[in-house]
C-alpha cells in the first residue's frame, strides 16, 4: 500500500517535471508569423508554418560567441530572431536566421536554414553591392551540409569567387555566424577540437519511440523512471536501469521537438536546470553501467530527484495535488 502511494507521488512529480520543461522553452518569445513568408518558404518549402522566436543575448553570450567566431557581432546580432519551420505534425524541421555581414562594398543581407541535425540546408543572399557571382548556386551550394565543426575558410574548404575573395569571405561568415549563435543558444557546446574530430568508436544513440504528442512522451518517461526506482529497491536489473537512464536522457531532449505552449518568465533559470538535469542523467547512466548500485550512484539518483522537486518549486505558483495525476 505504501509503495503504491509512493509510486503515485513519484509519478506525479515526474509529470510535473515534464510539464514545466514543456511550458518553459529556451527562448523568450514565440508566436506564429507570416513575415517574411516568401523568403522562409524558399528555404523550407515543405514547412506548414513558421514560429518566430526573439532572443536578447546577454553580455556573457555575446563575448562567448565573438570569441568562438573570431570576429565582433553587429549590433543587430544582439537580438536575433529565429524562425522555426514546423511540419504538419507540429514538429520542428529546422530553423532560419536572417544575418547581415559587412562586405567590402557595404552590408550583405542573407539568411541561413539549418536542419535539426545542425547542418546547413540553404544559404541565401539578398541585398548587396558585390558581384552577382556571390549569389550563384555554384558558390552558395558549397555551404550545404556543413556544420559547426567546419571552418568555412575561403581558400580551404570554401572556394572563393575569383576576383572577389573578400566578398566571398564575408558571405562565408553568414552560415558560420548562424551556427555559432544557434549552438550557443540551443546546444550549449563548443565546436569539437581536431582531436575530437577523429573517428571514435561510440555506442549508437538511443532511438526515440515514435510519439504523436507530449502526453505519450510523458508516459514513456514515467515508465523508464520507475525502471530505475525498481532497480534501487530490488537491486536487480542493472542492464535495464542503464538502458532506462539513457532513454530518459533521449526523451528529455525530444521534448523540444514539439511545439511549446506559452513561455514562462524564468527561462534563464529553466535553461540552467534543464542542462544540469540532462548532464546528470548521462553521468548517472555511465556510473550505474560501470559501478552498479553504490554510494555514488545513490547520490546521483538523489540529485536527480532533487532537480525534479526544484523544478516543481521554482516554476509553480500554486501547490499541485500530485496524487491527482
Amino acid at each position: 500500500m505504501f509503495f503504491q502511494h509512493y509510486r503515485y507521488i513519484q509519478s506525479g512529480i515526474m509529470f510535473a517535471l515534464v510539464f514545466f520543461m514543456v511550458i518553459s522553452p529556451i527562448l523568450t518569445e514565440a508566436h506564429e508569423t507570416e513575415w517574411p513568408g516568401e523568403k522562409l518558404a524558399a528555404i523550407f518549402p515543405k514547412a506548414k508554418k513558421f514560429v518566430q522566436r526573439n532572443v536578447v543575448l546577454t553580455k556573457e553570450k555575446i563575448a562567448s560567441i565573438e570569441k568562438e567566431l573570431g570576429s565582433k557581432l553587429r549590433q543587430e546580432d544582439h537580438k536575433p530572431i529565429f524562425y522555426i519551420a514546423m511540419n504538419d505534425k507540429k514538429k520542428p524541421v529546422g530553423l532560419v536566421l536572417f544575418v547581415d555581414v559587412k562586405g567590402p562594398r557595404g552590408t550583405i543581407d542573407g539568411a541561413v536554414g539549418l536542419n535539426m541535425k545542425g547542418k546547413v540546408v540553404k544559404v541565401a543572399v539578398y541585398e548587396h553591392k558585390e558581384s552577382e557571382a556571390i549569389v550563384s548556386d555554384k558558390f552558395l551550394k558549397q555551404f550545404i551540409d556543413k556544420g559547426i565543426d567546419d571552418d568555412f575558410k575561403v581558400g580551404d574548404d570554401i572556394e572563393a569567387v575569383k576576383g572577389h575573395e573578400e566578398a566571398s569571405k564575408a558571405v562565408a561568415l553568414i552560415p558560420k555566424k548562424t551556427l555559432v549563435i544557434s549552438y550557443a543558444l540551443f546546444l550549449k557546446r563548443k565546436p569539437k577540437t581536431d582531436v575530437e574530430k577523429k573517428p571514435q568508436p561510440e555506442e549508437p544513440p538511443e532511438e526515440l519511440t515514435e510519439v504523436e504528442d507530449l502526453k505519450e512522451l510523458m508516459i514513456l518517461m514515467v515508465d523508464e523512471y520507475f525502471v530505475i526506482v525498481d532497480y534501487f529497491d530490488s537491486e536487480e536489473g542493472k542492464a535495464d536501469a542503464v538502458k532506462a537512464a539513457k532513454k530518459l536522457a533521449t526523451y528529455a531532449k525530444a521534448i523540444s521537438q514539439f511545439e511549446p505552449p506559452k513561455n514562462a518568465d524564468q527561462q534563464e533559470e529553466y535553461v540552467e536546470m534543464q542542462d544540469k538535469f540532462s548532464k546528470i542523467l548521462k553521468q548517472f547512466a555511465e556510473a550505474i553501467d560501470e559501478n552498479g548500485i553504490s554510494d555514488e550512484t545513490r547520490k546521483q539518483w538523489k540529485e536527480i530527484d532533487a532537480l525534479i522537486k526544484q523544478a516543481h518549486i521554482r516554476f509553480s505558483e500554486e501547490e499541485i495535488d500530485l496524487e491527482s495525476y
